[in-house]
Protein backbone atom coordinates (compact mmCIF):
# COMPACT_ATOMS: atom_id res chain seq x y z
CA UNK A 1 0.00 0.00 0.00
CA UNK A 2 1.36 3.64 -0.59
CA UNK A 3 1.36 6.35 2.16
CA UNK A 4 0.79 5.50 5.63
CA UNK A 5 -1.46 2.17 5.83
CA UNK A 6 -2.00 -0.63 8.35
CA UNK A 7 0.18 -3.71 7.17
CA UNK A 8 -2.15 -6.39 8.32
CA UNK A 9 -1.38 -10.12 7.58
CA UNK A 10 -4.30 -11.15 5.87
CA UNK A 11 -3.46 -8.51 3.10
CA UNK A 12 -7.47 -8.74 1.68
CA UNK A 13 -6.58 -6.02 -0.45
CA UNK A 14 -4.00 -8.09 -2.79
CA UNK A 15 -6.74 -10.65 -3.24
CA UNK A 16 -9.47 -7.85 -4.82
CA UNK A 17 -10.66 -7.64 -7.99
CA UNK A 18 -8.57 -5.41 -10.39
CA UNK A 19 -9.99 -2.33 -11.21
CA UNK A 20 -12.35 -1.85 -8.32
CA UNK A 21 -12.41 0.37 -5.81
CA UNK A 22 -12.93 -0.77 -2.47
CA UNK A 23 -12.53 -0.09 1.94
CA UNK A 24 -10.86 -2.83 3.55
CA UNK A 25 -11.42 -4.41 6.99
CA UNK A 26 -9.58 -1.26 8.70
CA UNK A 27 -11.87 1.54 6.80
CA UNK A 28 -8.97 2.06 4.24
CA UNK A 29 -9.75 3.03 0.59
CA UNK A 30 -7.80 1.41 -2.13
CA UNK A 31 -7.60 0.68 -5.63
CA UNK A 32 -6.25 -2.37 -7.12
CA UNK A 33 -4.41 -1.58 -10.59
CA UNK A 34 -3.61 -4.84 -11.05
CA UNK A 35 -0.07 -4.29 -10.79
CA UNK A 36 -0.09 -2.33 -7.82
CA UNK A 37 -2.48 -0.98 -4.70
CA UNK A 38 -3.17 2.24 -4.52
CA UNK A 39 -4.25 3.85 -1.32
CA UNK A 40 -6.84 6.87 -2.72
CA UNK A 41 -8.26 9.40 -0.35
CA UNK A 42 -12.13 9.82 0.79
CA UNK A 43 -12.62 11.63 -2.55
CA UNK A 44 -13.28 9.20 -5.39
CA UNK A 45 -14.73 9.89 -8.61
CA UNK A 46 -18.15 9.16 -9.76
CA UNK A 47 -17.37 6.63 -12.14
CA UNK A 48 -15.56 4.74 -8.87
CA UNK A 49 -18.72 5.11 -6.92
CA UNK A 50 -21.38 4.39 -9.79
CA UNK A 51 -19.27 1.61 -10.81
CA UNK A 52 -19.52 -0.02 -7.19
CA UNK A 53 -22.83 0.74 -6.56
CA UNK A 54 -23.74 -0.66 -9.88
CA UNK A 55 -21.74 -3.84 -8.64
CA UNK A 56 -23.23 -3.97 -5.37
CA UNK A 57 -27.29 -3.00 -6.67
CA UNK A 58 -27.12 -5.81 -8.99
CA UNK A 59 -27.33 -8.49 -6.85
CA UNK A 60 -30.83 -6.65 -5.68
CA UNK A 61 -31.72 -5.96 -8.91
CA UNK A 62 -31.40 -8.99 -10.45
CA UNK A 63 -34.06 -10.46 -7.10
CA UNK A 64 -36.43 -7.67 -8.10
CA UNK A 65 -36.62 -9.15 -11.60
CA UNK A 66 -36.34 -13.14 -10.30
CA UNK A 67 -39.34 -12.59 -7.88
CA UNK A 68 -41.39 -10.51 -10.74
CA UNK A 69 -40.63 -13.51 -12.91
CA UNK A 70 -42.68 -15.68 -10.28
CA UNK A 71 -45.53 -13.80 -10.38
CA UNK A 72 -45.58 -13.62 -14.05
CA UNK A 73 -42.94 -15.93 -16.14
CA UNK A 74 -43.21 -14.14 -19.39
CA UNK A 75 -41.53 -10.81 -18.21
CA UNK A 76 -38.38 -9.71 -19.84
CA UNK A 77 -36.23 -6.43 -19.33
CA UNK A 78 -36.28 -6.34 -23.35
CA UNK A 79 -39.98 -5.80 -23.53
CA UNK A 80 -41.99 -3.73 -21.08
CA UNK A 81 -46.11 -4.42 -20.83
CA UNK A 82 -47.13 -1.00 -19.25
CA UNK A 83 -50.53 -3.12 -18.40
CA UNK A 84 -48.81 -5.55 -16.69
CA UNK A 85 -47.88 -4.47 -13.20
CA UNK A 86 -44.97 -7.28 -12.74
CA UNK A 87 -43.97 -6.16 -16.02
CA UNK A 88 -43.48 -2.43 -15.03
CA UNK A 89 -41.26 -3.72 -11.66
CA UNK A 90 -38.99 -4.99 -14.34
CA UNK A 91 -39.07 -1.60 -15.79
CA UNK A 92 -38.19 0.32 -12.69
CA UNK A 93 -35.01 -1.85 -12.61
CA UNK A 94 -33.77 -1.21 -15.96
CA UNK A 95 -34.32 2.41 -15.22
CA UNK A 96 -32.22 2.32 -12.24
CA UNK A 97 -29.81 0.37 -14.19
CA UNK A 98 -29.80 2.80 -16.76
CA UNK A 99 -29.55 5.83 -14.07
CA UNK A 100 -26.43 4.10 -12.62
CA UNK A 101 -25.00 3.47 -15.90
CA UNK A 102 -25.25 7.31 -16.93
CA UNK A 103 -23.58 8.71 -13.91
CA UNK A 104 -20.45 6.22 -14.72
CA UNK A 105 -20.44 8.38 -17.94
CA UNK A 106 -19.23 6.95 -21.12
CA UNK A 107 -15.78 5.63 -19.53
CA UNK A 108 -17.77 2.15 -18.82
CA UNK A 109 -17.58 2.44 -22.94
CA UNK A 110 -13.55 2.90 -23.42
CA UNK A 111 -12.30 1.08 -26.68
CA UNK A 112 -9.65 -0.15 -23.94
CA UNK A 113 -12.59 -1.69 -21.65
CA UNK A 114 -14.31 -5.03 -21.73
CA UNK A 115 -17.24 -3.69 -23.62
CA UNK A 116 -15.42 -3.58 -26.75
CA UNK A 117 -14.32 -7.16 -26.10
CA UNK A 118 -18.11 -8.22 -27.69
CA UNK A 119 -18.72 -5.91 -30.44
CA UNK A 120 -21.31 -8.18 -32.32
CA UNK A 121 -23.95 -8.49 -30.12
CA UNK A 122 -27.04 -8.54 -32.47
CA UNK A 123 -30.11 -6.68 -31.18
CA UNK A 124 -33.39 -5.73 -32.54
CA UNK A 125 -34.08 -2.10 -33.16
CA UNK A 126 -37.48 -1.70 -32.74
CA UNK A 127 -37.69 -3.80 -29.73
CA UNK A 128 -35.03 -1.17 -27.95
CA UNK A 129 -37.11 1.28 -29.47
CA UNK A 130 -40.35 0.16 -27.56
CA UNK A 131 -38.27 -0.73 -24.63
CA UNK A 132 -37.01 2.79 -23.86
CA UNK A 133 -40.02 4.42 -24.91
CA UNK A 134 -41.89 2.21 -21.84
CA UNK A 135 -39.64 2.20 -19.45
CA UNK A 136 -39.18 6.27 -18.79
CA UNK A 137 -42.49 6.55 -19.17
CA UNK A 138 -42.50 4.87 -15.94
CA UNK A 139 -41.24 7.98 -13.89
CA UNK A 140 -43.97 10.08 -12.65
CA UNK A 141 -42.43 13.86 -12.18
CA UNK A 142 -43.85 17.09 -12.19
CA UNK A 143 -41.27 18.11 -14.86
CA UNK A 144 -41.52 15.33 -17.31
CA UNK A 145 -43.74 14.96 -19.90
CA UNK A 146 -46.97 13.56 -19.68
CA UNK A 147 -49.06 11.09 -22.45
CA UNK A 148 -46.35 11.19 -25.08
CA UNK A 149 -47.55 9.21 -28.34
CA UNK A 150 -44.62 7.21 -30.18
CA UNK A 151 -44.77 6.62 -33.84
CA UNK A 152 -42.51 3.84 -34.79
CA UNK A 153 -41.46 3.71 -38.85
CA UNK A 154 -38.80 1.06 -38.08
CA UNK A 155 -39.18 -2.65 -40.28
CA UNK A 156 -39.34 -4.87 -37.71
CA UNK A 157 -36.49 -6.87 -39.07
CA UNK A 158 -33.99 -4.10 -38.73
CA UNK A 159 -31.33 -5.14 -36.27
CA UNK A 160 -28.27 -3.67 -34.89
CA UNK A 161 -24.61 -5.52 -34.39
CA UNK A 162 -21.67 -3.92 -34.26
CA UNK A 163 -21.10 -2.15 -31.23
CA UNK A 164 -24.51 -2.44 -30.23
CA UNK A 165 -24.37 -1.73 -26.36
CA UNK A 166 -22.88 1.65 -27.71
CA UNK A 167 -26.19 1.96 -29.57
CA UNK A 168 -28.45 1.11 -26.85
CA UNK A 169 -26.85 3.12 -24.23
CA UNK A 170 -27.42 6.32 -26.92
CA UNK A 171 -30.98 5.24 -27.52
CA UNK A 172 -32.07 5.48 -24.10
CA UNK A 173 -30.61 8.96 -23.85
CA UNK A 174 -32.31 9.96 -26.60
CA UNK A 175 -35.84 8.62 -25.50
CA UNK A 176 -34.97 9.85 -22.24
CA UNK A 177 -34.75 13.38 -23.60
CA UNK A 178 -37.99 12.76 -25.53
CA UNK A 179 -39.81 12.29 -22.17
CA UNK A 180 -38.05 15.34 -20.08
CA UNK A 181 -38.71 17.96 -22.85
CA UNK A 182 -41.63 16.88 -25.41
CA UNK A 183 -44.80 19.26 -24.53
CA UNK A 184 -47.36 16.92 -23.33
CA UNK A 185 -49.86 15.09 -25.36
CA UNK A 186 -47.61 15.56 -28.30
CA UNK A 187 -46.32 12.67 -30.43
CA UNK A 188 -42.85 11.67 -31.09
CA UNK A 189 -41.74 10.18 -34.26
CA UNK A 190 -38.65 7.74 -34.86
CA UNK A 191 -38.00 6.49 -38.09
CA UNK A 192 -35.07 4.24 -39.64
CA UNK A 193 -34.03 4.20 -43.00
CA UNK A 194 -30.94 2.57 -45.03
CA UNK A 195 -29.22 4.14 -47.01
CA UNK A 196 -27.62 2.58 -50.44
CA UNK A 197 -24.37 1.64 -48.32
CA UNK A 198 -26.44 -0.57 -46.10
CA UNK A 199 -25.88 2.24 -42.99
CA UNK A 200 -29.25 3.43 -41.24
CA UNK A 201 -30.29 6.99 -40.57
CA UNK A 202 -32.11 6.84 -37.71
CA UNK A 203 -34.35 10.04 -36.96
CA UNK A 204 -35.79 11.06 -33.42
CA UNK A 205 -38.75 13.54 -33.97
CA UNK A 206 -40.75 15.82 -31.12
CA UNK A 207 -42.25 18.88 -30.34
CA UNK A 208 -40.83 20.85 -27.45
CA UNK A 209 -40.23 24.36 -26.27
CA UNK A 210 -38.28 26.33 -28.74
CA UNK A 211 -34.10 26.08 -27.29
CA UNK A 212 -32.82 29.60 -27.02
CA UNK A 213 -29.23 28.98 -28.06
CA UNK A 214 -29.36 25.05 -30.19
CA UNK A 215 -25.78 25.90 -31.39
CA UNK A 216 -24.08 24.26 -27.79
CA UNK A 217 -26.99 21.56 -27.11
CA UNK A 218 -24.27 18.69 -27.54
CA UNK A 219 -22.18 20.79 -24.61
CA UNK A 220 -21.29 19.08 -21.15
CA UNK A 221 -23.55 20.30 -18.81
CA UNK A 222 -26.51 22.09 -21.28
CA UNK A 223 -29.59 22.06 -20.10
CA UNK A 224 -32.53 23.22 -22.11
CA UNK A 225 -34.97 23.89 -18.67
CA UNK A 226 -33.06 25.98 -16.03
CA UNK A 227 -35.51 24.00 -13.45
CA UNK A 228 -34.59 20.21 -14.93
CA UNK A 229 -33.40 17.91 -12.55
CA UNK A 230 -31.04 16.37 -14.58
CA UNK A 231 -27.03 17.00 -15.13
CA UNK A 232 -27.40 18.25 -18.66
CA UNK A 233 -24.99 15.23 -19.38
CA UNK A 234 -26.81 12.71 -21.87
CA UNK A 235 -26.38 14.71 -25.20
CA UNK A 236 -22.86 15.23 -24.46
CA UNK A 237 -22.39 11.79 -23.13
CA UNK A 238 -24.33 10.58 -26.73
CA UNK A 239 -21.45 12.51 -28.47
CA UNK A 240 -18.57 11.31 -26.68
CA UNK A 241 -20.08 7.18 -27.35
CA UNK A 242 -20.19 8.14 -31.20
CA UNK A 243 -16.35 9.19 -30.91
CA UNK A 244 -15.66 6.08 -28.95
CA UNK A 245 -18.13 3.82 -31.97
CA UNK A 246 -16.24 5.23 -34.65
CA UNK A 247 -12.63 4.79 -33.03
CA UNK A 248 -13.61 0.95 -32.70
CA UNK A 249 -15.36 0.88 -36.10
CA UNK A 250 -11.52 1.84 -37.96
CA UNK A 251 -13.60 3.59 -40.63
CA UNK A 252 -11.70 6.37 -42.63
CA UNK A 253 -15.60 7.35 -43.87
CA UNK A 254 -18.97 6.85 -43.53
CA UNK A 255 -18.45 8.12 -39.66
CA UNK A 256 -21.08 7.82 -37.32
CA UNK A 257 -22.37 11.17 -36.56
CA UNK A 258 -25.11 12.55 -34.30
CA UNK A 259 -26.66 16.13 -35.48
CA UNK A 260 -29.65 18.32 -34.08
CA UNK A 261 -32.13 20.60 -36.23
CA UNK A 262 -34.47 22.88 -34.78
CA UNK A 263 -37.44 23.85 -36.72
CA UNK A 264 -39.64 26.39 -35.03
CA UNK A 265 -43.78 25.69 -35.26
CA UNK A 266 -44.43 29.46 -33.42
CA UNK A 267 -43.04 31.45 -30.30
CA UNK A 268 -44.36 28.19 -28.19
CA UNK A 269 -43.43 25.03 -30.19
CA UNK A 270 -40.59 23.62 -32.07
CA UNK A 271 -39.87 20.43 -33.89
CA UNK A 272 -36.68 19.06 -32.65
CA UNK A 273 -34.80 16.29 -34.73
CA UNK A 274 -31.76 14.79 -33.49
CA UNK A 275 -30.42 12.26 -36.81
CA UNK A 276 -27.68 9.63 -36.28
CA UNK A 277 -25.98 9.13 -40.07
CA UNK A 278 -24.56 6.08 -40.89
CA UNK A 279 -25.30 3.51 -38.15
CA UNK A 280 -23.78 0.22 -39.43
CA UNK A 281 -26.38 -2.40 -39.43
Amino acid sequence: MLGICIRCPSKDCEKSEVGTFEFCQYGVAFYNTGSVIKKKEESVTLRHISHNLRHELNKVLQAIVAEASLIDPTVSTKRIDLENPASKIVGATVIIDQFIEMIAGVNEFHPSSHYSANLDKKVNLLKVLDKYSKVFSLIVNTRRSKNINFQFDVDEKTNITFASHMIEYIVSIMMDNIWKYSIDESTATISAKENKNHDIELRFTNVSRPIIDPGVIFEKGFQSKEESEGFGYGLYWAQVLIQHYNELSKRTSDLLELVHEQELMDDEKAKQVFIIRNLRA
